[in-house]
């Protein structure tokens, strides 16, 4: 891959933001790049001459999905160009874009498309197909070969002694035909089981020719089991509609210079066909989906290329060597051969790994800055065979650094030099942090900032703003904080190549879970200059954590903590002491969970509900105002009751509370 980054002259077009703009688009498809020549890879998808879009694949229902040219070396393939694998067994795992056929003798045959190619000089019992990818199947056929003639006594039961039989009548008078997207089913070396969808059977076959129809379905693996053995040539699969999961990979952009990365924008529609080769209807309500994922890297290749020494061990080498290396199989169980081939890593050193799959068009790409190579990949799925997606375009935003590098290191304030390096607070509790950012500057590109954005896991209690060496507070132009952000600005005090002083930002904030990223990013709004994210590095000679992370106990880690009532006594009679009661609670290491709060009597029956929702980390209140759905309750106790569903297990909390007037 490193010697295939693709140059952006032709799909670098400037924003329409006024002359000073410096943010510029990659794009490709419509108005940039073509899709074949910028994709590393193509899963399930075609170019779309007539529209210039990337759509799935169409089945046509008359074509045989089985067969497709051989390649120049005589390999057999299918109708998406995929090379046939064939063997007696299953493979070690399954890959997409590598069919395979498995079973009795015979297998290369029953896909080459010769229909009067013998798989077998003997009669067969089973076959295992995986078609590769995932395929809207409706129809199976298998039959013997037109011609021959048997030439051995015993090759079939009943026929003992027998030879000189047509072979086209020696077709099994038994099949059971199964399916299967579990691959699981696929590698089972159990020839005897079908798979876990049964697609039809017979016991009691009388024709040469089995025609085999069901229901369209979406199959990856088939399996045919012959009870009663004969003799078979070939075996065809057909379908219709689109291919359901379908993938580009691009190629490695390089943007020439290391850059700051923006937004990530999609031109996407969704279509019906009425039927095959018709033209299809815009559909935009279709079960029909799309998400892109990104990675950037500072080098021009995310892998890391091995061979292997006299000595057995790996050496890392580049591309170029690797290739010149004989290949051979590698993995880890096998015997390694000096010379040979070693094994192929992603370098998570220099590359960063796919970002989330972002399904909105315009949003932030989630990425780190600060590198000159990006790639991305897109999936198009459907849950229905006769929708499908084109994707028209993709575009990806970037500007010249503000500075190089924005290094920054968070440390607790009572503690800034921790012997391990590490900042270690309680969960859920106030802690004082303070968070260092430092700017160098190598190119007269690089202007610099005058705002900072710090990503926090609750509202932060803002305490000060020190810029310096020695650090002296600095009073900021202004100052926003939200739910789980701090905006600091100060164009009074920029930061710029000609003067960059520390920059220190003192906070208290909780965290919620074991492990917290407190990430942020510089950007000046005076400029059409797109953001720069923040790296961890050594800011500041102050603290010695050099990092961003900050850890909690995972012993203490409790998904629902910290349940508060306001007050044990709820006197909702108007005067404002008193009125309501605030129920405040944490939701401590998880990404999602189901969370109830309720109000119930002391037998158990509910009042009222307050919350029914799903919630990520952090800390809630509610807000009781002595009611149920008819008005206010009679004096009494009652229970606060905070349930929190999640793939743990469900975590719950009750507290008393006592009404009265």
């Amino acid at each position: 891959m490193g010697n295939h980054a693709v140059g952006l002259l032709l799909a670098l077009l400037l924003l329409p933001s006024g002359s000073a703009a410096q943010v510029e688009r990659l794009v490709i498809g419509q108005g940039g790049l073509d899709w074949l020549e910028s994709s590393q890879d193509l899963l399930g998808l075609v170019d779309s001459v007539s529209v210039g879009s990337l759509q799935p694949v169409e089945l046509d229902p008359t074509v045989n999905v089985a067969v497709g040219p051989n390649t120049e070396s005589g390999q057999f393939t299918n109708i998406f160009g995929h090379i046939w694998e064939v063997n007696s067994n299953p493979p070690p795992s399954v890959e997409d874009k590598s069919p395979w056929v498995y079973g009795s003798r015979g297998w290369a045959f029953t896909i080459d498309g010769d229909l009067d190619h013998i798989t077998n000089t003997a009669p067969i019992s089973h076959y295992s197909f995986d078609l590769g990818l995932p395929v809207p199947i409706n129809r199976v056929v298998f039959f013997p070969p037109e011609k021959g003639r048997t030439t051995t006594s015993g090759d079939l039961p009943g026929s003992r002694g027998s030879t000189g039989l047509l072979i086209k009548d020696q077709f099994p008078r038994q099949y059971s035909l199964s399916g299967s997207l579990n691959e699981r089913e696929f590698l089972f070396r159990n020839f005897g089981n079908d798979f876990d969808i049964d697609l039809g059977s017979s016991f009691n076959h009388t024709t040469r020719v089995a025609d085999v129809r069901f229901p369209t379905q979406v199959l990856r693996f088939l399996r045919l089991r012959f009870p009663a053995r004969g003799y078979i040539a070939e075996v065809e699969f057909y379908g219709e509609g689109f291919l359901p999961q379908t993938r580009y990979l691009s190629q490695l952009f390089d943007m020439g210079e290391a850059v700051n990365f923006g937004r990530l924008h999609f031109d996407f529609d969704s279509y019906r066909s009425p039927g095959y080769g018709e033209e299809p209807v815009p559909a935009p309500d279709a079960p029909v989906h799309m998400a892109v994922e990104a990675r950037s890297g500072l080098d021009d290749t995310p892998l890391i290329y091995h061979i292997v020494t006299d000595i057995g061990a790996n050496k890392e080498v580049g591309e170029v060597e690797f290739n010149r290396a004989p290949s051979g199989t590698y993995n880890v169980n096998a015997a390694v051969i000096p010379g040979h081939q070693g094994p192929v890593l992603d370098d998570i050193t220099n590359w960063s790994f796919w970002s989330a799959p972002q399904q909105n068009s315009g949003e932030e790409l989630q990425v780190p800055d600060r590198r000159r190579f990006i790639q991305l990949r897109a999936f198009i799925t459907s849950q229905d065979v006769f929708a499908f997606g084109r994707l028209h375009s993709l575009s990806v935003e970037y500007s010249p650094l503000l500075a190089d590098p924005v290094v920054g290191e968070v440390a607790l304030m009572a503690d800034p030099q921790p012997q391990d390096g590490v900042v270690e607070v309680p969960l859920g509790e106030p802690v004082t942090l303070t968070y260092d950012v430092r700017a160098d500057f190598t190119a007269s590109s690089q202007s610099g900032f005058s705002a900072i954005r710090v990503w926090t896991p609750e509202a932060v209690d803002f305490q000060r703003f020190q810029m310096g060496d020695p650090l002296e507070d600095v009073a900021p132009d202004s100052l926003i904080i939200k739910a789980h952000e701090l905006l600091v600005y100060f164009p009074s005090n920029p930061i710029r190549p000609e003067s960059h002083p520390l920059i220190r930002l003192t906070f208290a904030t909780r965290v919620f879970n074991f492990s917290t990223f407190m990430e942020g990013e510089v950007f000046d709004p005076g400029s059409e200059n797109l953001p720069q994210s923040i790296d961890g590095g050594d800011a500041s000679s102050l603290v010695s954590t050099n990092d961003l992370q900050v850890l909690a106990p995972l012993a203490r880690l409790q998904v629902l903590s910290a349940l508060e009532l306001g007050t044990r006594i709820l006197t909702p009679n108007a005067d404002r002491v008193n009125d309501e009661l605030p129920i405040s609670y944490t939701l401590q290491g998880i990404a999602a969970g189901k969370v109830q709060v309720g109000l119930y009597d002391l037998s158990g029956r509910l009042l009222r509900r307050l919350v029914d929702e799903t919630r990520g980390e952090g800390r809630y209140t509610e807000t009781w105002d002595g009611a149920d759905g008819g008005g206010r309750v009679v004096p009494g106790l009652y229970l606060v009751r905070v349930t929190v569903g999640t793939d743990l297990g469900t975590f719950e909390e009750t507290r008393t509370v006592a009404v009265v007037y």
